[in-house]
């Protein structure tokens, strides 16, 4: 009997231990996921694997462990939960998303893409899919012309975070939680840091930050303050701010979250004061990342605000008459079902933001979009460098366009997140192209090919060769016009776009010149007029008379282009004309002058050769005698002014009637 009752207390004993200890994890598990709705995820973390270290089969605990760590950015920690979520086979479709980007944001981009296919076999309309097909070949495209970035962390970065650098006048504002304003900053229990302060230093040759202090004492809380931007006379600040109360505790929104706002700020006695609060804040949504245009007038910002497309959107809202006009989303082009934040309206116009919707290397990357007729709708991923895996966000440009900063909490930094100094490097963009007759097809030589801007600023000219092949080196961006032009032919202008060009491509441009039949009296327009003896010469430039370096030969090039003057002598059977030939300066004089008179004379022979009156043609060879710039004996110059030296010239002596059956105008300038 005695046996009995023991075995029997035993095992109330034992259940009432297996109830209390089932209690206990439910009440663990309880307080983890009030950490994890207040916000407090690292506290939530350490809660929930507590509960896992007791029950490693409980599927809600795993994946709860792997949002936490999203919310943090640990994308490592976020793999291994829910890989093991995965194995065990508890995953639902979202997981399977989710480790597709953890994946990607660890850098192992095949797993990713399959893991994303596998998710979009579930969820085929998922516009998340859609933005990332073609995975790894768009990480190879990201990856194209590394060298147009030179990217390096500046010295001041912590084992904290550091973010958000602004320029100011000739001076940096950012945000750091861990260098000291003099105030001991509460624990931000999102993250366990400290909250962001606001500092301001010196830009050093090399892009660091020194000589820091703190910014603006009067406008900063013990909650996060910043980043910042300023209008561009430097007397106003808009900043970033936490929700905080008139008694400065952390004000709460409907769902108990920390909302964020944007407050102005201005200039007086040298001091910051404080000037009120953007129009459209909200303790229920948060607003922030402010960025002002050139004119002073547009903020470009992120919110969470009713109505979006996502997570957080950028819009904009305008000052008129002293209010703020209802902000206005930048749409769909831009803002996706995800996240887009951080924007920066840069000098040019050019609008910088960071996404983790829009395809890219992997969690937050830095996007550009160039205005079109006021509108963003074209997103280009800056790519690597300035990219990497992790989150990258924060760009800013300096005045010229050529350096700035941005944050990042990639691999081999020093703190969570740290701030880096980035040098564009010029990257060209190319238009080739090739002029061809339009009816024969075949090439054209002796075609001048100018390109000419939006203003219609000549910026180059080429002379086209046997092949009519030209190159030109541009700037992405831009609109560009290809003027062609050539004796016989009528004009050829062509748009050439190159804003949906990535830096170092190229664009290919035919032209199609179609012979013309005779405009006008036929008389060829002069480079320039001149008086001899007080008569007025018309005087023509020959160009692409390649002779070869210190030879007088007529090669097949040169008697190409002489062949177009002849025939302008035969439509002009009273003209005469009279050749000048010259050299650069570049070896013995003596030799130089014999040359160009052994050119002109052979110019000469030819076109007797070709049966025009000798009367008609007169000749001579000036060597250097006649430069056209300071690249004198002894004096070093680029090729080009070299070039414009070397040059064939003819002088219409006497015009006569023209009797020819078809011409066109500027016939020697070719």
């Amino acid at each position: 009997m005695r046996r009995a009752t023991g075995k029997i207390f035993l095992i109330f004993i034992f259940t009432f231990l297996l109830h209390s200890l089932a209690d206990a994890q439910k009440v663990t598990i309880r307080m983890a996921d009030k950490s994890f709705d207040n916000f407090a995820f690292m506290e939530a973390i350490g809660l929930y694997e507590f509960a896992y270290g007791k029950d490693s089969a409980n599927a809600y605990v795993i994946r709860r462990l792997a949002d936490a760590n999203r919310h943090i950015g640990n994308t490592e920690a976020m793999e291994k939960w829910l890989e093991l979520l995965i194995s065990k086979g508890d995953a639902q479709p979202d997981d399977l998303f989710n480790y597709s980007q953890a994946l990607k944001s660890n850098g192992k981009y095949p797993d990713a893409e399959k893991w994303l296919n596998s998710y979009a076999e579930l969820r085929p309309d998922d516009s998340r899919v859609n933005a990332q097909s073609s995975l790894l070949e768009y990480i190879q495209l990201l990856h194209h012309n590394p060298d147009r970035y030179k990217v390096r962390p500046v010295s001041l970065n912590t084992n904290g975070s550091e973010l958000g650098v602004t320029f100011y006048r000739k001076k940096l504002v950012f945000s750091s939680t861990k260098l000291t304003n003099g105030t001991p900053s509460p624990k931000y229990k999102w993250n366990e840091l400290p909250y962001f302060s606001l500092f301001i230093g010196d830009q050093a040759p090399n892009g660091d930050i020194i000589n820091t202090k703190q910014f603006a004492p009067k406008l900063q809380t013990s909650y996060h303050d910043g980043p910042v931007a300023f209008d561009p006379k430097n007397d106003r600040v808009y900043i970033t701010r936490n929700n905080v109360g008139k008694n400065g505790s952390a004000a709460r929104g409907s769902q108990g979250e920390i909302n964020l706002k944007i407050l102005f700020g201005g200039k007086e006695k040298d001091e910051w004061e404080y000037r009120g609060e953007f129009s459209y804040n909200s303790d229920d949504y948060s607003t922030g990342h402010p960025s002002i245009d050139t004119t002073g007038q547009v903020m470009y910002f992120a919110s969470d605000m009713p109505g979006g497309y996502g997570g957080t959107d950028i819009y904009y809202s305008i000052f008129n008459q002293g209010y703020w006009t209802t902000p206005v989303n930048l749409g769909p082009k831009i803002n996706t079902s995800e996240n887009e934040m951080f924007p920066f309206i840069s000098y040019d116009g050019t609008l910088y933001f960071s996404s983790n919707g829009h395809p890219g290397l992997g969690g937050l990357d830095i996007y550009s979009a160039i205005p079109e007729d006021g509108l963003f709708n074209q997103v280009e991923n800056m790519g690597y460098p300035l990219n990497s895996p992790k989150d990258d966000f924060s760009f800013v440009l300096d005045e010229t366009g050529t350096a700035g900063y941005f944050s990042s909490n990639r691999n081999g930094g020093r703190g969570n997140d740290d701030i880096y100094f980035v040098r564009l490097t010029h990257v060209p963009v190319f238009i080739r192209g090739v002029a061809n007759d339009f009816v024969t097809g075949k090439p054209l030589a002796g075609a001048t090919i100018s390109l000419v801007n939006e203003f219609a600023d000549t910026l180059s000219t080429q002379i086209t060769k046997r092949t009519g092949e030209f190159e030109f080196e541009v700037h992405k961006g831009q609109n560009y016009f290809i003027h062609a032009i050539k004796a016989f032919y009528l004009g050829n202008d062509t748009l050439v776009p190159t804003k949906k060009l990535r830096a170092g491509d190229e664009t290919f441009v035919q032209l199609l010149l179609e012979m013309e039949e005779a405009i006008d009296d036929g008389s060829p327009e002069p480079l320039y007029m001149e008086e001899e003896n007080g008569e007025p010469l018309q005087v023509h430039e020959i160009r692409d008379v390649d002779f070869y370096v210190g030879d007088w030969v007529v090669n097949s090039e040169v008697a190409h282009t002489i062949n177009e003057l002849i025939q302008y002598l035969i439509q002009f059977p009273d003209m005469e004309i009279r050749i000048e030939t010259h050299t650069d300066s570049r070896g013995d004089d003596e030799k130089n002058l014999l040359l160009s008179k052994q050119r002109a004379k052979a110019i000469f022979d030819y076109i007797c050769w070709k049966g025009i009156d000798p009367l008609r043609v007169a000749y001579e060879g000036y060597g250097e005698t006649r430069l056209l710039n300071k690249c004198d004996d002894g004096v070093d110059c680029p090729e080009s002014e070299y070039q414009a030296n070397n040059r064939n010239i003819v002088k219409v002596v006497k015009k006569g009637e023209y009797k020819g059956k078809r011409t066109i105008r500027n016939t020697f300038y070719f």
